[in-house]
């Protein structure tokens, strides 16, 4: 019977946070250039749901991890912007914007979704937190 190591319960688990940051990136593609209503909505959902990933994943500090994940998340999608503008350089079509609708609109969807992220992750916390008639019942 193999047993698994115990980790530091201040380590963030990246690949826990890659999984919610995976999930979040999509949500910004698929936003994209799109009404700042439907944006704001869909990174909701895919933060919220990359958030709740990061954190059912990770072992302990849940909330940490939800907003890693939402960090890699916009870090993924910088990359993929990145990409798709070398790309275009070469073949077309037009890239994705790394910033529609301007710097502080950006800024804005972001914090927004980062907090949908903490939202998920503190789901997750509850959702995976021992009961305490449970514990104090043993």
């Amino acid at each position: 019977m193999t047993t698994r190591p115990v980790r530091d319960p201040g380590h963030v688990d990246l690949i826990a946070a890659a999984w919610g940051g995976l999930v979040a990136s999509v949500g910004l593609m698929v936003a994209g250039d799109r009404d700042l209503a439907i944006r704001l909505l869909v990174t909701a959902i895919s933060f919220f749901v990359g958030g709740f990933l990061a954190g059912v994943r990770a072992g302990s500090r849940r909330r940490l991890h939800g907003v890693v994940a939402a960090l890699l998340g916009v870090v993924i999608f910088a990359a993929f912007v990145a990409l798709a503008n070398l790309i275009a350089t070469r073949t077309g079509p037009d890239p994705p914007d790394l910033a529609p609708g301007g710097t502080t609109e950006a800024a804005g969807v972001v914090l927004w979704s980062v907090a949908f992220a903490f939202l998920g992750a503190s789901l997750a916390h509850r959702w995976l937190r021992p009961s305490r008639r449970r514990a104090s019942s043993a």
